[in-house]
């Protein structure tokens, strides 16, 4: 039901994954993951691991990562901070009522149908039709279900949470595919503008961060029709 939410990890590859680790700017906290990248995706792959599912299936509990640590020689903190990088490319999904600016009977309106968090919304606002009939269902305003639609589409962005999605939404930038078109330049200072005028953003972000960003764009499927 939820196909394209998430992106697939078995369809990247180790050796894909490996190039664009080359050409991208990490967290200061998980740079240690391209310290000797090519050595050690190489045993990687002699333990057979093909592709990022391989990884966290391998790594999936404290136990099997240390059992793989010592067979592998790669050490633990190395193959912990490898799996919550990959594991951060499909976020939590966010509660609707965490969004700014949605009405509680909304959200409420909602949960009698069992849906309570953006995967959960996913299913039922991929398409027009889909949306229209979620209106009909709900008596929700059409504005009020694409407004959440794209809330949830961002959403699936890598480290977007609720209130950095809300920005996001209230910008030209409110989708996935104008994230990932996107000059990350042009996005941090607009995103700025907007969050010095109505603060949904508490935290701190720069011209980094907007990069990270909108690389993290390019790999969502862009699953949703407007």
């Amino acid at each position: 039901m939820d196909d394209n939410y998430y992106i697939d990890l078995k369809s990247i590859s180790l050796s894909d994954y490996e190039k664009e680790l080359q050409n991208t700017e990490l967290l200061p906290s998980r740079k240690i993951i391209k310290d000797d990248l090519e050595n050690r995706f190489r045993v990687l792959s002699q333990h057979g691991v093909n592709n990022l599912n391989d990884i966290l299936t391998l790594l999936k509990t404290p136990k099997k990562l240390k059992e793989f640590a010592r067979i592998s020689g790669l050490s633990v903190e190395y193959l912990s901070i490898l799996k919550r990088e990959i594991a951060s490319s499909q976020p939590k999904p966010v509660a609707l009522s965490e969004f700014p600016s949605i009405k509680k009977k909304t959200v409420e309106k909602l949960e009698q149908l069992g849906i309570k968090n953006t995967k959960q919304l996913f299913n039922f606002i991929k398409t027009d039709v889909e949306r229209k009939d979620l209106c009909k269902k709900t008596g929700i305003p059409y504005d009020e279900i694409l407004e959440l639609t794209k809330l949830t589409d961002v959403a699936r962005i890598k480290w977007v949470g609720a209130n950095f999605a809300r920005l996001l939404v209230d910008s030209p930038y409110d989708t996935v595919e104008k994230v990932s078109n996107a000059n990350y330049a042009n996005v941090y200072e607009t995103l700025a503008k907007i969050n010095k005028e109505k603060n949904y953003f508490k935290g701190m972000f720069g011209l980094n961060d907007m990069k990270l960003c909108v690389i993290a764009a390019k790999n969502v499927p862009p699953a949703i029709n407007y």
